[in-house]
This record gives structure tokens, C-alpha cells and sequence, in this order.
């Protein structure tokens, strides 16, 4: 790619929006860095000639406060929710004194854990686009 982007880790960006890869820099044509904050990046306007390579590594976020939102792959919502499930019933048969809510409790917490371990087991190591690792994204061909 000839370019008049010297620096492109400081200049140029990218960003992944279902399958579309939009690549955005805040050179101008003349080799100018525009400084108008509302227009400062905009699309490359140079011809990609020999091809592209971006490579980037994603972590999810930490989940530091009780108001975090989990950065969670929406494949494992569901295993999260079988989780917090046979928490809540293991809780509910350490309180109560009735036997028979005690046995229900408990087989509705076993039930639940099952869940989970299916639901990590069946969608847990599966790369996608909020799980840590490598990825890659590939355009269509225009050949």
C-alpha cells in the first residue's frame, strides 16, 4: 500500500461492525493531519494495491464493580444464568427448615449446575468476537 501514512499505529484506525471492516485515518490526501474535531478521521481515500494485514489480540473487560456489565460472549448468557440459578437455590435450601423444600431446592440447584456445565461445555471454547485471542476477519474477494 503507498501511502502518505507514515505512522499508521498513530494515524490510522479500524473498526469491525458485523462482517464490515471500515478503515479511517485523520490524514488528509496532501499528507495534512486534519484538525477539525468533528471531521478528524474519515474514510482512506488510497488504493490498497499489494493487500491489507491487521492483527490485533482482545481481551474481555474485568468486571470490577457489582454495576459491571460482564463482557461475556451472548452464546454463554444462558450458561451465566443457569449459574446465578443454582446459587440462588443452594442459598434457598441453606435457609429453610422444611425437609421438602430443602430436597427441592437442592434438585433444582443440581438441575441448574447441570445447565452450566453443558452450556460451557457445548459454547465455552469457542472463538468469537468477545472472547480473548486472535481474530481474523476476512473480505470478500472482488476478483
Amino acid at each position: 500500500m503507498a501511502s502518505n501514512i507514515k505512522y499508521p499505529d498513530s494515524s490510522a484506525r479500524y473498526f469491525i461492525q458485523g462482517d464490515k471492516l471500515a478503515l479511517i485515518t485523520n490524514i488528509d490526501t496532501a499528507g495534512g493531519i486534519r484538525t477539525v474535531p468533528r471531521k478528524n478521521f474519515k474514510a482512506i481515500s488510497e488504493s490498497v494495491t499489494d493487500g491489507l494485514l491487521i492483527h490485533f489480540y482482545g481481551d474481555p473487560n474485568k468486571v470490577r464493580t457489582i454495576n459491571d456489565d460482564i463482557d461475556l460472549d451472548n452464546s454463554l448468557h444462558k450458561a451465566v444464568v443457569d449459574f446465578v440459578k443454582k446459587c440462588l437455590y443452594m442459598d434457598k435450601a441453606g435457609r429453610v427448615l422444611e425437609p421438602g423444600i430443602v430436597q427441592t431446592a437442592m434438585q433444582m440447584a443440581a438441575m441448574h449446575e447441570k445447565n452450566f456445565k453443558d452450556s460451557v461445555a457445548r459454547f465455552g471454547m469457542r472463538k468469537r468476537n468477545k472472547t480473548g485471542g486472535t481474530r481474523a476477519v476476512v473480505p470478500v474477494n472482488f476478483r
